[in-house]
């Protein structure tokens, strides 16, 4: 019975860590593949098009003239022509 339990909580903790090593492996990808005029959203909700990227900074353009510069860590996905 005990070895059932703790296969069972060895089982679960391995999923977890599979999990979240997968999420920062993706969020990784999504902010290296960021590129100039790419349309993004922020986990703040705001969207924008990249307008620079400098080191771990990028700028956007959120309504025209309007410039928001935020880390890139900030950016919760690439908005694709499929998507709109």
């Amino acid at each position: 019975m005990d070895f059932l339990l703790l296969a069972v909580l060895a089982a679960m903790i391995l999923l977890l860590i599979s999990q979240n090593r997968k999420r920062k492996r993706d969020a990784e990808n999504l902010v290296s593949s960021l590129a100039v005029g790419a349309n993004v959203l922020l986990h703040a909700g705001i969207k924008g098009k990249v307008v620079a990227i400098d080191g771990d900074d990028i700028e956007l353009e959120t309504t025209p003239g309007v410039k928001l510069r935020v880390v890139k860590q900030a950016i919760r996905g690439i908005e694709t022509a499929e998507g709109k």
